[in-house]
């Protein structure tokens, strides 16, 4: 198939996840300026389980806040609409790309590696001063969600794929072009337009291995491309769907991370507290396999 073909039947596949109703609800009045808190409270609220979900999330160490929170509205008040709008979409994700293991991809370290990048993003995002905290998280949590459904949609390509990394020297965006002329981030790009995500958003997770190529928003695709390498050395993973992936030398440049001793700092930093958030996280919002 040619690329254009296998993006139409990425399209056009019925049981292809949809958001949550709710969650697209929530997303489009999160970016609605004139949206008020009572209203997006009522939204979230119209669903009891993604409620409790919410609070309990609201309620960790991960968001930090002194004082118990115990109803939505007070939830939108304390951690703002970006926050409760990462929250929602991280829950919805959940159930609508969970996947079991294989001998070619294993569900727990995809989420693993999914929710560390999510946070390594969030955290760098505050630490270099930028105001897009909460899409970083989603970005980073969503980033390699086109690997979800190759699997899923593409099985016997998705297995060549695997197969040719662990057989050579060829690097995943390399395997991918090889076998199918499409890579993982565009796929994944692709998903995020039919759930109308955001084009920034949608646009972090195409290009997060080609930070170049942005053009919506190159800062919060270079956080999201500069996460996704840090996290993969952090915790130090051996990751089939990133075989080869390296900095690219233009996002650290834009993130003022070119210095070796700078990046490694930030990097330490992180190694200490990853692992408490990502089982705060992967706990409360029940991601994992």
């Amino acid at each position: 198939m040619t690329p254009e073909q296998i993006k139409e039947k990425i399209k056009s596949i019925i049981q292809l996840p949809a958001l949550p109703a709710v969650a697209m609800e929530v997303v489009e009045l999160v970016d609605n300026p004139k949206t008020s808190a009572s209203k997006l409270g009522k939204v979230i609220s119209s669903d009891q389980a993604l409620t409790a979900k919410v609070l309990k999330i609201a309620n960790s160490p991960f968001y930090g806040f002194p004082k118990k929170i115990s109803t939505i509205d007070f939830a939108i008040i304390v951690l703002g609409f970006d926050a409760l709008k990462e929250i929602v979409i991280s829950i919805s994700l959940v159930s609508s790309l969970q996947k079991k293991s294989d001998n070619f991809f294993d569900a727990k370290t995809f989420w693993d590696h999914s929710i560390s990048t999510g946070v390594v993003a969030r955290r760098l995002a505050r630490d270099l001063g930028y105001r897009i905290s909460g899409e970083v998280f989603v970005g980073g949590l969503l980033h390699d969600m086109g690997v979800s459904v190759l699997h899923r949609y593409f099985n016997s390509e998705f297995s060549r794929i695997i197969e040719i990394t662990r057989e050579t020297d060829l690097n995943i965006l390399e395997a991918e072009e090889s076998v199918m002329g499409v890579t993982h981030g565009e796929v994944g790009g692709w998903l995020a337009e039919r759930w109308n995500l955001p084009e920034h958003l949608a646009e972090a997770i195409a290009f997060h291995h080609v930070p170049a190529k942005a053009q919506i928003n190159p800062d919060l695709v270079a956080l999201v491309h500069c996460a996704d390498i840090m996290s993969l050395q952090i915790t130090r993973q051996q990751i089939d769907w990133d075989k080869g992936i390296e900095f690219d030398p233009a996002a650290l440049e834009r993130l003022r991370l070119n210095d070796p001793d700078v990046l490694n700092g930030y990097m330490n930093t992180y190694a200490e507290v990853l692992k408490t958030d990502i089982e705060q996280v992967t706990a409360l919002s029940g991601m994992g396999a």
